[in-house]
């Protein structure tokens, strides 16, 4: 059990890693593919900034923890994932954007999932 969650969890983190080197590599298929516009100029750089980053943590942080067995490194990608659902659910709440329903169960399933799967992961085999 403990091979086939860490099986699933690094390729959740491949995944997100892919995701952030496509923002350096092909910013305008990365943005398309989060249903957004490549913006220009300051916010362009913003954009591939603060997503490539974001992404790129994720994906490592991930890793890190299925290659560690080290509990303690997925509760950053939890955290981001579960906080980034909460903040697309407040700009509904405050700005009137569109409620990202498929984009929020992503963030909050796998958010939860990283939860669990620290939980099960250990350093010990």
């Amino acid at each position: 059990m403990n091979n086939i969650l860490r099986g699933i969890t690094g390729l959740i983190g491949v995944l997100f890693f892919g995701v952030g080197l496509q923002w350096i590599l092909d910013p305008s298929t990365a943005a398309e593919s989060l249903g957004m516009p490549l913006l220009q100029d300051v916010g362009l750089s913003t954009q591939i900034g603060d997503l490539g980053s974001f992404f790129i943590t994720l994906g490592s942080m991930t890793l890190i923890g299925v290659y560690t067995k080290k509990q303690y490194w997925f509760l950053a990608p939890a955290m981001l994932l579960l906080v980034a659902a909460f903040y697309r659910s407040m700009s509904t709440v405050f700005y009137d954007a569109t409620f990202a329903t498929p984009q929020i169960l992503v963030e909050v399933v796998v958010g939860l999932f990283f939860l669990f799967v620290r939980t099960k992961i250990s350093g010990e085999d």
